[in-house]
């Protein structure tokens, strides 16, 4: 009896070792690692925090401020909501959130959900989209057959601009409300506008179907974009190289001897890019952003995966083929056709004379007119320099407005939180706030400490 009451205890006391530790948050597996559409970061928290029942802004805050203690703020939403971008890219606040995040759910695949993979080649500048993007077609097939609506990462890259599975345009405003979304916002929800909060798929009836060849031309060369970074990030999880700093830099070498017999002049000229800046990146004294990089990619025929692994194991030089310039094959330029000034400045004046609300920005101006910022700025410096002046005071009078409606609003809702017994405290009025990162402001913030004080009189 004895001996076998010692085997029990024996046996109970390794079962109990085998338990795996519990998380703090829901153990959520994070979707399509492996796939061209694997999941984003921000998008991943906006799933987490649903399966909790709260907006992620609460989650970040009570629950991943804790363990990120940075003078950044990077879990403070109302401080970073144009700057929420980061969380998917390279730097220092996306792996401190995935240190985090891997923390409280016990996943330990998280960093494949940004861009960190590839944070030695790929650098931050312009390489992710400030706003979101999305497709409306993915969240409505996925809403029918029953799939989790989420966030791909492929999304959040700036020069990814159609869904490689339907082939049309992403989208960047809510259709509803013609509000742009945050990566991350207070109430953001897979699928749903984190303005109006309102479904953001559609019927796949309303895929569009005819295009101007022109169009046609440069819509396959964003499929092609699509496709390509896809691949990169569906590889990304099983890598048999480390991507380093120097692979592009000798990548560029083996396909300048590949193309041009090791002159990089002819090698720029074919590319119609630069020489110096193509000596540059051969020499390794800078990198190409990543649109340059696909743009080159797409030159040479060859995936963005291929190219870099070139400058990690270097293709056989005797199964290598040397393109010879006809070959070759360019971006289709949007925009072939002379630059019209008259047509230019008839344009910039209707802008300034018109009363459009918002006023757009020269950058928007430019994407309307077809041409290149910096073409106009040379030719009507100072039609440009209006413009840029009246959207600047579009944009502080708008802010005085919502900074003053913010403040009417604080003082509703610490008054009805008062009549109900309920002290009004920061994080409690914020919670019912139509625009809660408006509390930053010190404006609003000393209207609900006034209101604070009268009340504890």
């Amino acid at each position: 009896m004895p001996i076998l009451r010692q085997y029990i205890d024996s046996f109970c006391f390794r079962e109990k070792l085998a338990i795996p530790k519990r998380s703090r948050l829901y153990h959520i597996q994070p979707i399509g690692i492996g796939t061209h559409l694997i999941e984003s970061l921000t998008g991943y928290i906006a799933r987490l925090a649903e399966a909790h029942c709260l907006p992620p802004g609460v989650l970040m805050t009570k629950e991943l401020a804790p363990l990120i203690n940075k003078s950044y703020g990077c879990v403070n939403l109302h401080r970073i909501y144009n700057l929420t971008g980061a969380l998917n890219s390279t730097g220092v606040m996306a792996s401190d959130l995935v240190q985090a995040l891997e923390t409280l759910t016990q996943q330990k695949n998280l960093h494949f959900l940004t861009w960190l993979t590839w944070s030695e080649v790929f650098p931050s500048r312009n390489l992710l989209r400030p706003h979101r993007a999305w497709c409306p077609f993915c969240y409505q097939e996925w809403h029918v057959t029953g799939q989790v609506i989420y966030d791909p990462l492929l999304w959040t890259l700036d020069g990814v601009l159609v869904c490689p599975n339907h082939q049309q345009p992403l989208s960047q405003k809510c259709p509803h409300c013609s509000e742009n979304n945050f990566l991350l916002a207070w109430r953001s929800r897979p699928g749903y506008c984190s303005k109006c909060l309102r479904w953001l798929g559609l019927p796949l009836e309303t895929q569009l179907s005819d295009r101007k060849e022109s169009i046609q031309d440069e819509l396959d060369f964003q499929i092609w974009i699509a496709k390509t970074v896809g691949e990169l990030l569906a590889q990304s999880p099983s890598l048999k190289f480390s991507p380093l700093k120097d692979s592009i830099a000798k990548a560029l070498c083996v396909y300048v001897d590949l193309v041009s017999e090791g002159n990089i002049a002819a090698f720029a000229r074919q590319l119609q890019i630069p020489r110096n800046t193509v000596w540059l990146w051969c020499k390794g004294h800078c990198l190409p952003s990543m649109k340059a990089l696909l743009q080159i990619c797409y030159c040479l025929k060859v995936s963005i995966l291929d190219f870099i692994s070139q400058g990690i194991e270097p293709i056989n030089s005797c199964e290598a083929m040397r393109l010879p310039p006809s070959q070759i094959q360019t971006k289709p330029r949007a925009n072939s056709k002379p630059f019209d000034a008259n047509r230019v400045m008839q344009f910039l004046e209707e802008v300034l004379a018109s009363n459009e609300c918002p006023s757009p920005s020269m950058e928007e101006v430019a994407r309307r007119v077809k041409c290149d910022r910096r073409t106009i700025y040379r030719h009507f410096p100072n039609l440009c320099r209006a413009i840029s002046a009246k959207y600047l005071n579009y944009r502080k009078a708008s802010l005085a407005k919502n900074i003053e409606q913010s403040c009417k609003e604080v003082r509703l809702i610490a008054l009805n939180l008062q009549s109900q017994g309920v002290y009004p405290s920061e994080n409690r009025v914020e919670e019912h706030m139509t625009m809660p990162g408006y509390l930053r402001y010190e404006t609003v913030r000393t209207t609900l400490q006034d209101i604070q004080s009268q009340l504890c009189k």
